[in-house]
């Protein structure tokens, strides 16, 4: 007889042949104890949960797969698993009693848990009949090989006599096995993923044996609003994107990282500043007014994703990027409106779903990682510019050519007599300064997470720390987080649990200006001409134009300062079975604080002597939300999962703002030191209550359908309109599970899904724009703070305070609506080998928040009204493939690509956005136009503009003859192609984003591509200007007619389509005899890079940047830090 002891730190098997005497088992389970205790058991025994897929698995494999989750060893004797039946069985953090009871005693077996050793015994008198049963029994000596689907051969299979599994063996590296066995016996083979197979012996073989994979392992659990789901029976629109894939990316913020990542999700960084906005589109952007980004909910709590700054430095701030992305476990997109009502009025612009990582039952996991690297720019500025004789060159040639337009040629006189003379008689000897290269740099970038996770069956927890700093490529530019997260799960008995959440950070920026902005330093150090030296004499800073590039790197004092806490906590009590009550109780606090200080060596002190500014903001948010969820299995084929809750949520944002000018000197930094001093301050508020439910019904798992409502009541809206309804419904069909789908067994699933709802939009619009308000300031309220604090005079007549009027009532606002119909087919290949999802969609949204003209009788030349139409439709594309699942190799393809058509479909009257009206909003248009004059080329006789005209009129006229551009931000496509290779301990992960038929406007452009008669540098584009006749180009002849300050030239909307190898890692993790000398389970090294290829025809910077500001002016070039291209070195350390 053999006894066996399975667990974590033992040997795999450790067996005597002895007599089966009572005594001498009694010696051998009191030996196996004595082992158990000294060698692992750190804790009082405790039943501990494990999650289990197996299907027709031995009793051994079932032992095996507990102890890798938990710190239980087994002792068992080979007659138990003689004895055994296979098993099936499919748990996730189930206690371990009830599993053993399922694999145990219905197998007519006894156990007893002993510390951390379950001994398992058989029946007596069974195992006394097998006995007599297996001595009389002949052995002969078989062989076979053991194959995939493809014919490869399986490394490592179980081959086992049936109820005799300790009469077994595993195939080599060719999936070849030998193996001596009683005659006639019926062998088992097994190999995780596949379906175990059963073939009886009639001879020596060799037996081919060919195994399928198990459609089982097909499925997953997806989390979806307000719970978990099987990915099998969801029947919305979503994407998942693990946090394991996004590991090794140098990117501050989660957002970010779906970038190219999943379909129907456009992602856009405003700029390259560390830790600034990004734009987040979910099949489109549904508004004109409110706000267009998706609704984000991290474990439960809809967190604060608007930009929170007071100083806006050209660019917003992104609030996400406080969230530490190594905490992430999952990020799931909802995008229609099966997935999404369920988040009524806030879900119109979709909903990100982050879940961060828990702890499991079993011995700590410590997991340290780190990495550095170094940056810049991608694609280097100097070459976007002249440099100083050539743009001296530039300035004689235009002032030439200008003299000819005046007077007819070259040798001619002006009025006075004089005779033309060049600019400047030597440009050969121009001086010659580099602006870029004295405000930019090669940044740096510093990481290093560190956690700790485990617990038992009572207390699980999770704790980390990151420490995060990425310097800018221009000087000064810096962002640092510092955070710590701690995730604890307590049940107190096993119909009451509790667990809570707490997520703490700290933020600094340092910031310079950026974008449009006359006191940016990149735009600026575009203007500054290159002939110009950067300091004067006396040395001080040079400052022909406006601010000067090096002053604002070199004196710039600003720091922005966030410390943010998210906490909830919930409890789950289990009324009956299937019926479980959560309340949770959430809140998300941010302090901002922001303080600016511009000396005397900069523009905005010079005259003041010195100019000081700083804000504090106060935004707290508090939830309430109480569920019960009832689940039911009717006869194993009427599954029943049933939804109730309400919401409660409340938001305060509080500010004080003080301003001060004329200090002692430029030591003296804060307002408190300034002469003159100047405050302001508000507080506004808003809330929303909700009731909510939803009914997941399946017939087997294969006729599915599903209904959510939403009745939410918000303060921001009229009286008349404060509640709103939002249901949805969605069918789905299995259809590979159907008799007729048999025969075509390389598809492992069929599905089709459609779903229509409606949500609504309340984000993006002021607390109380239904409101009639009156206030103590002209364009403000409530004693000048409000929405524009200060943009007015004092409502006072002499020395005595009054009120004015500032805004009409309107007791009829109410949510913007958006209404959805989505097909949708999931497909799966070659037992799940090869997976394929299409959806198409139509989105409607009417009654869009908008400022609509009214007469001006009234006294207001608007009121905040529902009015308006846009339309957004797409089809997306995703595809995921396991090309190589060998056990040395491994080959991973995943690949999207989305399309959406955005239009305007009904407006009260046409808008322009953006300086000089370069963005239009128009009916019949799409969102993010360009408002242009239309060049149709250059005249190769002339050199001048040929200009389009309206109604064919011949003369150009520039006020009439401007249109909307058919070229706009909005991409023809967009998506992303991952591939991940693995061979041995080596991984490597390539990622390539693409954009293609969007255009951008370069703004940079229509300032630096001028006639000769602006004090401004020159772009690099001026040099294929038109010089003599017949020459074939879009630049004109240079010369004041062809570059009047009043065109709005179309070459300047340039196509922005890239391809860009957004990230490449090379990993080698040392093999498991080499960590565990170290005291580690797991060293893994890496290199990897970011933003390292970008193909593109745009001459700009950077295709994806975009001036920010305003959600209405995507797609604008202008003086913006771009992407940088990033190397770094990282190490993986798990304990």
């Amino acid at each position: 007889m053999k006894y066996f002891l399975i667990g974590n730190d033992m040997p795999t098997s450790k067996c005597w042949h002895v007599a089966p005497t009572k005594f001498l088992l009694a010696v051998k389970i009191t030996f196996y104890l004595l082992i158990a205790f000294v060698t692992g058991a750190y804790a009082e025994g405790r039943a501990q949960k494990v999650t289990l897929s197996l299907k027709n698995a031995n009793l051994e494999q079932v032992f095996r797969e507990i102890t890798k989750q938990t710190d239980y060893r087994f002792l068992y004797s080979d007659e138990v698993i003689q004895l055994s039946d296979l098993v099936s069985i499919y748990v996730k953090n189930a206690e371990i009693q009830h599993v053993l009871d399922h694999v145990i005693h219905k197998q007519g077996m006894a156990y007893k848990i002993i510390s951390e050793t379950i001994i398992v015994t058989p029946p007596k008198m069974q195992f006394a009949n097998l006995k007599k049963e297996v001595s009389k029994q002949e052995e002969v000596a078989i062989s076979g090989t053991v194959k995939d689907a493809t014919g490869a051969g399986l490394t490592g299979a179980t081959v086992t006599v049936k109820n005799q599994p300790n009469i077994g063996t595993k195939t080599d590296g060719s999936g070849n096995f030998a193996l001596r066995v009683p005659k006639n016996a019926v062998i088992q083979i097994s190999y995780i993923g596949y379906l175990s197979k059963e073939v009886t012996t009639t001879n020596e073989g060799p037996y081919d044996i060919q195994l399928q994979e198990d459609a089982s392992q097909l499925d997953e659990v997806i989390v979806v609003g307000y719970g978990e789901q099987s990915k099998r029976t969801v029947t919305g629109a979503i994407t998942r994107v693990d946090g394991e894939t996004l590991k090794d990316l140098p990117m501050p913020s989660p957002d970010q990282m779906l970038q190219g990542r999943a379909p129907g999700v456009q992602v856009t960084a405003n700029s390259g500043e560390p830790g600034g906005g990004i734009i987040v589109r979910v099949r489109g952007s549904t508004s004109i007014n409110a706000s267009s980004e998706p609704l984000y909910v991290i474990d439960g709590v809809p967190i604060v994703s608007e930009n929170l700054a007071r100083s806006s430095f050209g660019q917003p701030t992104n609030p996400l990027a406080d969230i530490n992305p190594a905490d992430i476990e999952s990020m799931e997109v909802l995008k229609d409106a099966a997935a999404t009502a369920i988040y009524g009025a806030r879900a119109a612009n979709g909903v990100v779903l982050i879940t961060t990582k828990r702890g499991a039952a079993g011995k700590p996991t410590v997991s340290i990682s780190t990495y550095v690297g170094t940056s810049k720019a991608w694609r280097d500025p100097n070459e976007l510019r002249v440099d100083g004789p050539t743009y001296e060159l530039l300035k004689n040639e235009a002032a030439g050519n200008n003299w000819i337009d005046r007077y007819g040629s070259i040798d001619a006189l002006d009025g006075s007599g004089n005779a033309f003379a060049p600019p400047y008689a030597n440009p050969a000897n121009a001086v010659n300064t580099n602006w870029i290269d004295y405000i930019m740099q090669r940044g740096s970038v510093y990481n290093i997470d560190a956690s700790i996770a485990g617990g038992n069956d009572r207390i699980r927890y999770m704790v980390s720390a990151n420490n995060f700093d990425q310097d800018g490529i221009m000087k000064l530019v810096n962002f640092k987080r510092r955070s710590f997260r701690t995730n604890l799960d307590f049940s107190a008995s096993d119909n009451l649990k509790f667990g809570t959440s707490i997520f703490y950070s700290n933020s600094r920026r340092n910031r310079i200006q950026n974008g449009n902005s006359t006191s940016s330093a990149l735009a600026n150090a575009f203007f500054y001409p290159t002939n110009l030296p950067a300091y004067n004499e006396d040395g001080s800073y040079n400052k022909p134009l406006w601010e000067s590039p090096l002053a604002i790197v070199n004196e710039t004092d600003y720091l922005m300062d966030n410390t943010r806490i998210i906490g909830n906590f919930f409890a789950d009590w289990t009324i009956i079975k299937g019926l479980v009550f959560r309340t949770t109780w959430s809140l998300d606090n941010s302090y901002v604080n922001e303080d600016n200080y511009s000396n005397t060596k900069m523009v905005a002190g010079a005259g003041v002597g010195g100019s000081a500014s700083s804000s504090a903001v106060n935004d707290f948010n508090w939830i309430n939300e109480n569920l019960l969820t009832y689940k039911i299995s009717l006869q194993n084929a009427h599954n029943l999962d049933v939804l109730a809750g309400t919401t409660f949520q409340k938001n305060r944002n509080a500010f004080t703002s003080a301003t001060g000018q004329g200090f002692p000197s430029d030591s003296f930094r804060k307002v408190s030191s300034a002469a003159t001093r100047n405050s302001s301050g508000d507080e506004n508020e808003w809330a929303i209550a909700s009731v909510f439910g939803r009914v997941n019904y399946d017939y087997n798992q294969k006729y599915l359908l599903s209904a959510n409502l939403r009745y939410d009541g918000s303060s921001r809206f009229g009286a008349n309109n404060r509640w709103g309804l939002f249901p949805s419904a969605s069918v789905g069909w299995i259809m590979s599970d159907e008799a007729f789908m048999e025969p075509l067994s390389v598809i492992s699933l069929w599905k089709w899904r459609v779903s229509y709802g409606v949500t609504g939009n309340q984000s993006g619009i002021d607390n109380y724009a239904s409101l009639g308000l009156w206030g103590g300031q002209q364009g403000g309220y409530r004693g000048g703070g409000g929405a524009t604090p200060g943009s007015g005079g004092a409502a006072s007549y002499g020395d005595y305070a009054g009120l004015s009027p500032v805004q009409l009532a309107n007791p009829d606002l109410k949510w913007e609506t958006t209404t959805q119909l989505d097909i949708g087919v999931d497909l799966a290949f070659f037992k799940g080998k090869l997976n394929v999802s299409v959806d198409y969609y139509d989105k409607q949204t009417e009654d869009l928040l908008l400022e609509v003209p009214i007469p001006r009788s009234t006294g207001y030349s608007s009121m905040m009204q529902n009015y308006g139409e846009i339309e957004n439709k797409g089809i997306e594309f995703g595809i995921n493939a396991a090309v190589f699942a060998k056990e040395d190799f491994g080959w991973d393809i995943g690949l999207n690509i989305s399309r959406n058509r955005n239009l305007v479909k009904r407006l009260a009257s046409p808008f322009n956005q953006f300086t000089r009206d370069y963005v239009r909003i128009e009916e019949g248009y799409p969102l993010y136009s360009f408002y242009v004059h239309e060049q149709l080329g250059v005249d190769p006789q002339t050199g001048n503009v040929i200009w389009r005209t309206r109604d064919g009129e011949s003369t150009f006229n520039v006020n009439r003859d401007r249109f909307i551009s058919s070229r706009n931000a909005w991409p023809d496509f967009q998506g992303g192609l991952s591939n991940n290779f693995r061979y041995k301990n080596f991984d490597l992960t390539t990622f390539l984003q693409f954009s293609y038929g969007n255009y951008v406007f370069n703004y940079n452009r229509y300032f630096m591509e001028h006639g000769g008669e602006q004090t401004y540098g020159f772009m690099a584009q001026q040099l294929d200007r038109w010089q003599n006749p017949g020459d074939i180009t879009d630049i004109p002849r240079m010369a004041s007619v062809n570059y009047n300050t009043n065109y709005r030239p179309s070459r300047h909307v340039e196509d922005a389509s890239y391809l860009r190898l957004k990230n490449v890692s090379l990993g080698y993790a040392l093999p498991a005899n080499l960590s565990r000398k170290i005291g580690a389970s797991q060293v893994r090294f890496y290199i990897s890079g970011q933003n390292l290829l970008t193909f593109t025809r745009y001459s700009g910077l950077d295709p994806e940047v975009s001036v920010g500001g305003s959600a209405l002016t995507i797609g604008i070039d202008q003086g913006v830090m771009p992407q940088p291209r990033l190397w770094m070195g990282g190490l993986n350390l798990t304990f």
